[in-house]
């Protein structure tokens, strides 16, 4: 009877043992897909923000862009306007 007990005691042990590197590696496995999943959250929303300053930076040369074309077509209609007394043949002086 007496090896029964031992027996029983070290199959009860070595079922505890394990159950408790069980949990351990499933603590540890899961703090590190907690890690894991906070470190995409944050790379995520980065990616989001650096992708939205982009957009506005698009948006702030485009609208730049269209000033200076606008400003070009104004100035090239007031130039076309003016007729000009400079007469080519005599340009830059007498020869």
């Amino acid at each position: 009877m007496a090896v029964r007990t031992v027996t029983a005691a070290a199959v009860l042990t070595t079922a505890a043992v394990v159950v408790y590197a069980l949990a351990c590696r499933d603590r540890r496995l899961r703090r590190k897909l907690t890690r894991l999943q906070a470190a995409n959250r944050l790379t995520s929303g980065r990616l989001c923000q650096d992708i939205e300053v982009l957009r506005r930076r698009l948006h702030q040369e485009m609208a730049q862009q269209a000033v200076i074309a606008a400003a070009g077509l104004v100035v090239t209609e007031a130039l076309s306007a003016h007729t000009t007394r400079i007469h080519p043949p005599t340009e830059g002086g007498p020869q």
